[in-house]
């Protein structure tokens, strides 16, 4: 064996012992799954609408009690104390709680209230110069016209339960699209690896006829130009071999990495890369997309928050008519134990009734959010268009390369024969090398016309999936 024979199938097996390393194989849904898993992109949105809701749960606090509690110290000096006290030196303390109620928009307050006052007074009044009150005030209003039931006041709480479901979709479509990208990689070494196969084929074939050229030119049937030819043709799929080899084992490590799986290091993938896919008609997946859409869903659920938001303003446009109540019992005594027994009764009901003379402000917001409801009907219909065309795309270019493969299959097998004949004649001293060589590539070209064909095919199934919102179901 001489050294450039040597040389080749030391470097055949170099390329030929990575293609049949791999002892496991990982499908397109394994490695899919494994990603949906491990990979810190699909927690990171799931948390998006986790913030979203702890930030509503935060407007709950608006009907929480509240305490308010004062101490207060005063001391006055009248100007002028011709009838009145000449000074005066009082103690407040008070405390308290307040409620506004979501169901019925109402507000209520209690208090206790304890103060000591010091008056120091011309001895000519009869007028204690120090005294304790005690009082316990209650107080309650209630809208009759504008945030009547407490709409206004759960108005915000409601309005973020939008941006949660908004949240929540979108986050779905961001893992889609990192999945469909995913998914895409996968199909580039699927096509890698069958790419691969068929240039290994292509290289025996040449070392074959490298063989049998050689032995010919032994026995001088054939010229050393013809082995040259052959010898040429080795080196050029053995390059060719390098260059898809290292994009392979680039590939391979990149979707290990990117799945945080080391043992897809090992492995290669497992893919019926000429199967075809079974498919509902045009016309239901159409009516389907319209339905199902996650788009569409996020443009109507921002087209609800619209209108929710034209009825807040639509409310804060009424007039503020609300039923007020207030009680209050006190008691006044120079001794505070006295003091304490309350027994002064103050009562008020009545109406408050406030409106605004123009309300330009609520006029304006109104028109503007009708403006914005009306603008987004308008994109809902331009994307619906807009998807509905992209899948009609997508579904003919689908149907009409499934025609395509088939003429593949037919091309490649017409190939062989042709190589076939030229073989033939070659063998009988009829034909040129030159006509085998080429149209053993014309072959190798048919076949890898079809892998790339049915890559093409199976990257618009990914696209028609994700369209059809069904990569990340």
């Amino acid at each position: 064996m001489n050294n450039l024979n040597w040389i080749t199938w030391v470097f055949a097996g170099l390329i030929l012992y990575p293609c049949l390393a791999p002892s496991q194989t990982i499908t397109q849904e394994e490695f899919l799954n494994h990603l949906t898993k491990h990979h810190p992109l699909f927690e990171k949105e799931k948390l998006t609408s986790q913030i979203q809701k702890e930030e509503q749960n935060s407007y709950l606090g608006t009907e929480d009690w509240n305490v308010v509690t004062s101490l207060n110290y005063s001391h006055e000096e009248p100007l002028i104390a011709i009838a009145g006290p000449e000074k005066i030196d009082a103690i407040t303390a008070s405390g308290g709680i307040e409620r506004i109620f979501w169901k019925t928009g109402g507000r209520f307050s209690a208090s206790v209230t304890s103060s000591r006052a010091d008056i120091k007074l011309d001895p000519l009044f009869n007028f204690p110069s120090s005294f304790y009150q005690n009082q316990v005030s209650l107080s309650y209003s209630h809208p009759l016209m504008r945030n009547r039931k407490g709409f206004l006041d759960r108005l915000q709480y409601q309005l973020k339960q939008f941006d949660i479901d908004f949240s929540e979709i979108q986050a779905k479509e961001n893992m889609e699209d990192f999945l469909k990208a995913a998914g895409g990689k996968f199909l580039d070494w699927v096509f890698l690896s069958e790419q691969r196969k068929i240039s290994v084929d292509r290289l025996r074939l040449s070392e074959e006829e490298l063989d049998r050229i050689k032995r010919k030119r032994e026995v001088n049937l054939v010229d050393q130009a013809d082995v040259i030819r052959a010898e040429d043709v080795v080196r050029t799929w053995n390059q060719n071999l390098v260059l898809i080899e290292s994009q392979w084992n680039a590939l391979q490590a990149e979707l290990s990495e990117l799945s945080r799986n080391s043992d897809l290091i090992n492995a290669g993938p497992a893919f019926n890369l000429y199967g075809l896919v079974p498919r509902i008609p045009m016309e239901d997946a159409i009516a389907q997309l319209k339905d199902q859409s996650r788009i569409l869903k996020v443009l109507n659920i921002r087209l609800q928050q619209l209108e929710y938001v034209e009825k807040g303003i639509t409310e804060t446009a009424k007039a503020d008519l609300s039923l007020i109540t207030q009680f209050n019992i006190k008691k006044l005594d120079e001794g505070l134990a006295k003091s304490l027994g309350l027994e002064k009764p103050d009562a008020l009901i009545g109406l408050q009734y406030t409106f605004p003379v123009k309300n330009r402000t609520a006029k304006h917001q109104l028109e503007k959010t009708y403006l914005q409801i009306t603008q987004l009907k308008t994109q809902r219909e331009e994307i619906s268009i807009a998807l509905t065309s992209a899948l009609t795309n997508v579904c003919i270019q689908i149907r009409e390369l499934e025609n395509v493969l088939n003429l593949n299959l037919k091309q490649i097998e017409s190939a062989k024969e042709r190589t076939k004949e030229e073989l033939n004649l070659y063998n009988q001293g009829r034909g040129d090398l030159t006509f085998v060589i080429l149209s053993r590539d014309n072959e190798e070209n048919a076949k890898l016309t079809y892998a790339v064909n049915a890559l093409t095919y199976h990257k618009l199934n990914l696209e028609y999936n994700a369209l059809m919102d069904q990569i990340y179901p």
